[in-house]
């Protein structure tokens, strides 16, 4: 079976820079590594509802489903983020019911939203982890980590050096999709959106 990481939510954050933008920040067991992902407004508020924010007045479609699996018996047992393309996480909720499992593709917003309704594990892959998570020290992204001496493993400096400066279209296209998918993270955890919007354009172009 593929290594999974199991993540925990560390926040949700709205950007102060472009309008309806939320930034779902996941992280492994000792906190050092966190992954970024874009989520849209009605997501980000239903998991934050979930957390314990909560607001009477407001419901969700994700607590309907809640009591739709308590009348039949389902349980969910995890969500798996296993793929990255172009920038964008894909994800799987394991389901169980009738003693029987299923795996049912979701949006990754909504599978965390019905994870922490049913205090189910959420996970991902070693390898999203490789491409896509940020290394963080006393809260803030660091440049570098330790032993990162491959091309094909960690977060390079070139891609960091590149994050500092602006980031011409050729600066982007003699990327790796690897590379490109490390600095669209860092783009969205400093706010840069401009710049994420440009890196996932050129990620799309080799769609």
């Amino acid at each position: 079976m593929e290594q999974l990481i199991r993540l925990a939510i560390r926040g949700i954050s709205l950007s102060q820079i472009q309008s309806g933008i939320y930034v779902l920040l996941l992280e492994e067991e000792s906190g050092r590594i966190k992954l970024p992902i874009i989520i849209e407004s009605l997501q980000a508020q239903s998991i934050a509802y979930a957390l314990g924010k909560r607001d009477p007045s407001r419901s969700f479609t994700h607590d309907l489903f809640i009591t739709f699996s308590k009348a039949f018996h389902i349980k969910l047992k995890a969500v798996v983020i296993y793929k990255l393309l172009n920038g964008i996480f894909f994800s799987y909720i394991l389901f169980e019911g009738e003693n029987k499992e299923h795996k049912i593709d979701s949006k990754t917003s909504d599978a965390v939203a019905l994870a922490v309704r049913f205090q189910a594990p959420i996970y991902t892959t070693k390898e999203i982890f490789d491409k896509a998570g940020i290394y963080f020290e006393n809260g803030f992204p660091i440049e570098n980590k330790e032993n990162e001496t491959s091309s094909e493993g960690g977060i390079e400096n070139s891609v960091q050096l590149s994050f500092k400066k602006e980031n011409s279209q050729k600066d982007l296209e003699k990327m790796t999709e690897r590379d490109l998918n490390v600095l669209l993270n860092h783009a969205v955890v400093n706010e840069c959106y401009e710049l994420a919007a440009r890196i996932k354009k050129e990620l799309d172009r080799r769609e």
